[in-house]
């Protein structure tokens, strides 16, 4: 009964987002002011793929405030390191995962291999099955250490595509929320997304020694993922002042889940599906076939919801409402995990 009344405020949000944010609203810094309890983390994990044994992934990890439902586990995507999910910028902080843990969550948002405070191989070593074996592996260090509580997966548009990946392997994962990727029948459009340029030859980097092969997104070319009349100027500012990298090798594996599915078919937890309808994924596909097709794709998981999000580009934890967006996938959390 519990899960029941949780689902149904869940739904009753759902229904005002999708009716539209005022994109006056105030950011989840101006929300919120304490922060919860931080640490940070190092675990070292077995790989085993693409020449790489093993490596260590760093993450930073946010206690709950009250008895913890859960855990969540956030998962970037390219070009994004955990700060997508724990951003401070001249405004203030703007952080999905220091409002999971206000709500109840252990909060962990991770730095994927290649990215952050985590193990930078060679840039061919960073690829999408890498990427699942070393969270596969680091879930299960953080089942031990939460054994009695359900874990759900939260990606954001390549990190869904990885978190999709290891939630279709893993008996440890209990619910998976995709944000920033979606399926639909025909292709998006590619047009204006920024420019990948040598991570070397940017000044954020160039006091980093990077492994060569490293890429990051040309200056001032992120606006890309934003909606910009729902966007604090602060935000955009700070994203790409913490811009983090990519490689060529990660590139397929986002290409060829969007067009095969082949992760999505094979998850069977309860799944959310959450877009911006500014998205670049979304524009231009029809809009009826939007849930249908969520549905279709996750063809074996338990149950599927898929929420378009008013409002909001490809950028869901960065924008001016992300603190109802963020409170819809808690309340959803809490509901199917």
């Amino acid at each position: 009964m519990k899960k029941m009344r949780l689902w149904l405020t869940t739904a009753a949000t759902a229904i005002a987002l999708a009716a539209g944010m005022n994109a006056s609203a105030p950011s989840p810094a101006a929300a919120h002011t304490s922060a919860p309890r931080h640490s940070s983390m190092d675990v070292r994990v077995a790989v085993g793929v693409d020449g790489l044994s093993s490596a260590t992934i760093h993450a930073e990890q946010y206690a709950p405030v009250r008895h913890a439902r859960g855990v969540q586990v956030f998962i970037p995507g390219v070009t994004y390191d955990h700060r997508y999910f724990d951003l401070r910028t001249k405004a203030g902080t703007v952080s999905q995962a220091q409002q999971a843990a206000r709500d109840g969550w252990v909060a962990i948002a991770l730095d994927r291999i290649g990215t952050g405070r985590s193990t930078k191989p060679a840039a061919e070593s960073v690829t999408t099955a890498a990427h699942v074996a070393s969270i596969d592996h680091f879930i299960d260090t953080i089942s031990r250490r939460y054994a009695r509580l359900p874990i759900v997966l939260v990606g954001h548009s390549y990190g869904s595509v990885v978190a999709e990946g290891v939630a279709a392997q893993s008996d440890k994962v209990d619910a998976l929320v995709v944000t920033g990727f979606m399926y639909r029948k025909t292709q998006p459009s590619f047009d204006g997304f920024p420019a990948l340029v040598a991570a070397a030859t940017e000044p954020l980097f160039s006091h980093k020694t990077l492994p060569s092969g490293y890429l990051t997104t040309a200056p001032n070319s992120r606006t890309f993922f934003y909606h910009l009349p729902n966007t604090n100027p602060a935000t955009l500012a700070a994203d790409e002042a913490t811009k983090s990298t990519t490689t060529a090798a990660e590139v397929p594996g986002f290409a060829t889940e969007l067009t095969t599915g082949a992760f999505a078919a094979s998850v069977r937890v309860p799944v959310l599906d959450v877009v911006g309808d500014h998205d670049y994924l979304y524009v231009g596909g029809d809009p009826t076939a939007f849930v249908p097709d969520q549905k279709q794709a996750f063809s074996s998981a338990r149950h599927v919801d898929a929420v378009l999000i008013k409002n909001a580009a490809h950028d869901l934890a960065m924008h001016r409402n992300a603190a109802q967006t963020t409170d819809l996938i808690n309340q959803w959390a809490a509901a199917h995990s």
